[in-house]
Order: C-alpha cells, then sequence, then structure tokens
C-alpha cells in the first residue's frame, strides 16, 4: 500500500473556517510562544549580577550573554520568515520551540561563561524560527473581520513580553538560582509543540528561495562589529583584537549590501530605503531600541549592585516604564492624525533622551524617586513615538510593499538593540576600569585582574580580602555608577541626534490618499515580521504592529 502523501507535519489541522473556540485557542497558542522569544532578553539581564559572581564572568561576557541571543534572533529573522513560507509555518515554529527550547534549558546548568553564550546563541536561532511564524499563522488562519483584533492581541504581547520577563525573572531569582529563569523558558517552549501539531495550518511554497549568503554575511556584519566594540576597552581600539574583527564586520556588511543588490531574489532588497520615510522611520526604530534594550540590559545590573535591590525590586522599579509608554502612546493614538509623523517622533525622541539625562544624573545618587521620573519620561517618549515610527516604515512603501515594510520594522529594532547593548556595555565598561584603577593599587595583582572584570567579579574579589575588601566593593559599585552614567549620556546624545534628525527629514504628514486603495482589503494568509518571501515574491497587506 502506498504511503499517505502527509506526514503530521505537513498534514493540514487548521479547518478552512475555524470556529471561534478554535481561533481562540489558536490565539493563545501564538502568542504564548511569542511572548517567550520577547521575555527572554530582559529576564537573563535581570540575573547578570547573579551570572557574573556564579560563573565569574567578566562584563564583556555578560554582555555576550545577552547579545548572542539577540545578534542571531536579529541576523536570521528574514531567512526564518522566508522558511516558514517554503517548508511550512507548523514545521518551522515546532523546529524554532524546539531548537528554542533546548538552548534555554542546556544553559541553565552550564558551569561557564563561554558556554553560556553558544548556548544563549542557539535560544536566538530558536527565536528567529518562532518569531515570525506567530503572527502570519494568526493572520492566515483569522477571517478577515476579525483580524485587527488578533492582531491587536499580538501586539499587545509583543510591546508587553520584556517586563513579563523581567517579573517572572525576578519572582524566581528570589528564590532559586540564576538558572531556573532558563529552565521555565525551556519547559514552556517544550510544552507548546504539542499544541502546535494539532493548531497550527501547514502552508508552504516549496519554490522559495532562503537566500542562505546573505544571512550568512549579515551574521558576519554584525558579530565583527559587537565583538570589536565590547573588547575595545579592553584591548584599545588600535589593538589587532579589536580592528580585525570590525573589518570583518564592515566587510560583512558591504557583502551584504552587495548580495541584495545582486541577486534575483533577495531577502531585503536595500533599494527600498531610497523612500525618505522608510529611511526616518528606520533611523527613528534603531535609535529607540539602541537605547532601550541598553536600557533593559544595564539598570537592572546598576539597581542591585548600587542601591543593593533584589532582583523582584528591581524589577518592580523598571514598571516605572510602562506606565510612561502608556501615557505616550494613548496621547499619539489618540491625537496622531492630526499632528502627523514628524512632530511626534521627533518630540517623543527627545523625551526619550531627556529620559536618559534624568537616568544618568540619578546614577551618582541612586535615589529612587530619580531613577522613576527618568523612566517615565523615558517611557512616555517611547510610546509617543513608537506608532509615528512604525507608521512612517509602512507608509513609505506602497500597499503592495507592506509587508516587507514590516519586516524592515522588526529587522531595525533586533539590530538596534543588539548595537545598543554592545556600545553602551563598551562605554560602562571603558569608565569602570578607568575609574577603579586606583583602587587596586592595594589590592593582590590576581584579585586586581579579576576586579577590572566587572562589579560583580570585583565583589567576589573583595569577598575573598575579607573585612579589607570592603573599599574594593564600594569602589566597584562607584564605578559601576560612573560608567552607568556616560553610557546614558551618550544614548541620550544620540538620541537627540535621531530627533534632531527627524524634525528635519521625517515627511510631516502621510500624502492625501495615499495607499488607501490597499486599506481595508484584507486577504488571508498576510505577511509575518521578517518574512521576506511575502514581501518579494507574493506581497499581500499586513496592518502594522503598534508594538514597534
Amino acid at each position: 500500500m502506498a504511503s499517505p502523501p502527509d506526514t503530521a507535519l505537513d498534514a493540514p489541522t487548521q479547518p478552512p473556517s475555524a470556529s471561534p473556540a478554535q481561533l481562540r485557542a489558536l490565539l493563545v497558542l501564538l502568542c504564548t510562544p511569542l511572548g517567550l522569544v520577547i521575555a527572554a532578553n530582559s529576564s537573563l539581564a535581570l540575573a547578570l549580577p547573579s551570572v557574573g559572581a556564579d560563573l565569574r564572568a567578566d562584563q564583556s561576557a555578560l554582555t555576550w550573554a545577552v547579545d548572542a541571543y539577540s545578534l542571531f534572533f536579529a541576523a536570521l529573522l528574514l531567512p526564518a520568515g522566508i522558511a516558514a513560507d517554503r517548508f511550512g509555518q507548523r514545521t518551522l515554529l515546532v523546529c524554532g520551540l524546539l531548537v528554542f527550547g533546548a538552548g534555554n534549558l542546556a544553559s541553565a546548568f552550564t558551569t561557564s561563561a563561554e558556554a553560556l553564550i553558544a548556548l544563549r546563541a542557539v535560544a536566538g536561532v530558536g527565536a528567529a524560527a518562532v518569531f515570525p511564524v506567530t503572527l502570519s499563522a494568526l493572520v492566515s488562519a483569522y477571517p478577515p473581520e476579525r483580524r485587527g483584533f488578533a492582531i491587536a492581541v499580538w501586539s499587545g504581547v509583543s510591546a508587553g513580553g520584556s517586563v513579563v520577563g523581567l517579573l517572572a525573572a525576578g519572582a524566581l531569582l528570589e528564590l532559586f538560582w540564576w538558572g531556573s529563569v532558563q529552565v521555565l523558558f525551556g519547559v514552556a517552549a517544550a510544552l507548546l509543540v504539542p499544541g502546535v501539531l494539532v493548531l497550527v495550518a501547514q502552508e508552504r511554497n516549496p519554490h522559495l528561495s532562503l537566500d542562505l549568503p546573505g544571512a550568512l554575511l549579515a551574521v558576519v556584519a554584525l558579530s565583527g562589529t559587537v565583538f570589536a566594540v565590547l573588547e575595545a576597552p579592553v584591548h584599545g581600539w588600535t589593538s589587532a583584537w579589536v580592528l580585525l574583527p570590525l573589518a570583518v564586520g564592515v566587510a560583512g556588511g558591504a557583502g551584504f549590501v552587495l548580495r541584495e543588490l545582486g541577486t534575483a531574489e533577495p531577502a531585503l532588497d536595500v533599494r527600498l530605503f531610497r523612500s525618505r520615510g522608510l529611511a526616518v522611520g528606520s533611523l527613528l526604530v534603531v535609535a529607540q531600541f539602541f537605547t532601550a534594550l541598553g536600557l533593559f540590559t544595564l539598570l537592572p545590573q546598576y539597581l542591585q549592585i548600587v542601591p543593593g535591590y533584589s532582583p523582584l525590586q528591581a524589577a518592580l522599579v523598571l514598571l516605572a516604564l510602562s506606565v510612561g509608554a502608556g501615557v505616550g502612546s494613548a496621547v499619539t493614538g489618540a491625537r496622531g492624525a492630526g499632528w502627523g509623523r514628524r512632530g511626534p517622533a521627533a518630540a517623543g525622541l527627545l523625551l526619550m533622551s531627556a529620559g536618559f539625562l534624568g537616568l544618568a544624573m540619578a546614577a551618582g545618587t541612586g535615589r529612587l524617586w530619580q531613577v522613576l521620573a527618568g523612566l517615565v519620561v523615558f517611557g512616555a517618549g517611547f510610546g509617543a513615538s513608537m506608532i509615528p515610527g512604525t507608521s512612517l516604515i509602512l507608509e513609505g512603501l506602497p500597499p503592495e510593499r507592506r509587508s516587507v515594510a514590516s519586516a524592515v520594522n522588526d529587522i531595525t529594532r533586533e539590530v538596534g538593540g543588539v548595537l545598543g547593548i554592545a556600545v553602551m556595555s563598551s562605554v560602562l565598561v571603558a569608565t569602570y576600569r578607568e575609574d577603579l584603577l586606583p583602587a587596586l593599587a592595594v589590592v593582590p595583582p590576581s584579585l586586581a585582574e579579576v576586579a577590572l572584570g566587572g562589579a560583580g567579579p570585583a565583589q567576589a574579589a573583595a569577598q575573598a580580602l575579607g573585612p579589607a575588601g570592603e573599599a574594593l566593593r564600594l569602589a566597584a559599585a562607584d564605578a559601576f555608577a560612573a560608567g552607568f552614567a556616560d553610557a546614558f549620556v551618550l544614548a541620550s546624545g544620540v538620541l537627540a541626534v535621531a530627533a534632531l534628525t527627524c524634525g528635519a527629514l521625517a515627511p510631516s504628514r502621510r500624502p492625501p490618499g495615499r495607499h488607501v486603495r490597499g486599506r481595508g482589503r484584507a486577504r488571508p494568509g498576510g505577511g509575518a515580521p521578517g518574512s521576506s518571501s511575502h514581501a518579494a515574491r507574493t506581497p499581500r497587506p499586513r496592518a502594522p504592529d503598534p508594538a514597534g
């Protein structure tokens, strides 16, 4: 007897017209992994002081533990979206969950910083496979009249995932070791697989090209640049340890552009950035997430190292950012149509800049009210500029290219975050090492080298010195605060420059009547973020992603 044509992964299980109960189940099922992959970064950031003490990891290694995940997530979003269309949404989602879960679960029990970094990169690969399918599968399953509701829920989970991750990590770290956070994500991902096999439909086009050379060049460009930026404070900008990877990163970036210009089916057509709206909107989103992910990485460490807060207390402090973001997005959402894009975008970035200046000033005092005020102001600016930034990107191209614009929105967000974490951490390390040197004159050389690695290792060195180590502990905390302040001043300047650029170059309003023809005409199987195949090969309009 001939074998059946469909395997468990190939057989369509989503009926053409799903019942409301099935759609609700699918919505919950797909939003859960979305929340997991977004929360995975912020949750580890909260645990970094514990990771540093446990694994004797310096600040550079801790930054890599966060950035390795974001780097592979960002670089593989486009090819992952194409792979979902070529091999099937269900297939890629199952594979992504298994890789993401395995990477997180294994990292919980690692005993070295190098192994943690490698496993975080594995988890980032899985996250890149999960993320684009969570929306494209929803859009494919929901009827046009209910699709807006599904996208709104997806956007809310996308926007709130980082905060939920912080709170979950804070609660776990109060009771267990830092690896418990990774165990939670690993087990949760594995438990989702049976539901995916039952509820998620298999839609595919086996003739699509994956553009693997482009994906490889993107990884080379990002990793080389990030490595150079992180190693510069330790080895100096003229060191071969910095210049060689920087050259590799620049060559990888140039190779990526040439590849996309020269291939008939580019994953990301770089010619699209000739659109002023798309270019300025991309700059705005990069600036937003350059600073936002830098904040989520460094502020939890500061709150635990300098004022001495517990992980849960640090997570609760960060909720102030959500309060500000809610106010900012509500104001822009209510009045944005009348204000256009330019004004809210520039004003939002200026508010973000002011918030970062406030946080830099608070670093020297450690006063809670100053930290909260800075977070609220930054959050208000982030919320106010979020919708204009996404709208500039989505409106910068005609309706038939709306899906690739959405992919650009997702990629610029992740690339901005990767670079922000690296640059802000590099500035912090440079100031920390310079400010700590005078206090190391009376410390044994072996312990002094450990202390130079970061505030976490310095605390371990201080404990080894006994009562005499208190001065080293305090000096390390002061040096960390100084580095934190310098990093946030730099980020404030980046935001101010981005605000001036947006104010000068962003289109003030959407041209009258433009793109109206494509609005409200939802069709099944809309594009997923990061899915270039929808953009370049089978374009289908998709609603904007308010999550930025």
